[in-house]
């Protein structure tokens, strides 16, 4: 089965060094994205959600961007977290590139919609 990309852009009223934290650290991840995060012994992220768990090499920019390219079952799946300054607003967005099997964009909107929106009630966003 072909990968489908999403591609979601979302506005903070916060700054990148303030999301950033919970783009890019299990306990981040944690507080809005996952069930459970944590980290192997190689640095990958364990990821767990609807019941399974998924394992993630994670690359990161600080305060900029956290990809995580999913291994095993998942392999060819990644997700990617990247801050952007508005040039004409100032406004910090999140932009998240979802490579996955599911190719309902309807449904991916539903589900980053509801994600980034736990995410702002904890940034303040």
């Amino acid at each position: 089965m072909s990968k489908h990309k999403f591609v979601g852009e979302f506005s903070f009223k916060t700054s990148p060094k303030v999301i950033y934290n919970y783009i890019s650290t299990p306990g981040g991840l944690q507080q809005w994205f996952a069930t459970q995060v944590s980290v192997d012994s190689n640095h990958n992220f364990i990821i767990e959600w609807d019941g399974g768990k998924h394992l993630a090499e994670v690359t990161k920019k600080v305060n900029k961007s956290a990809r995580f390219d999913f291994q095993g079952e998942d392999e060819g799946n990644s997700l990617e977290l990247k801050l952007v300054l508005g040039e004409l607003d100032g406004s910090t967005y999140l932009e998240v590139t979802d490579v996955s099997d599911n190719d309902d964009d309807d449904e991916l909107q539903d589900l980053w919609d509801g994600l980034i929106a736990d995410l702002k009630d904890i940034v303040g966003g």
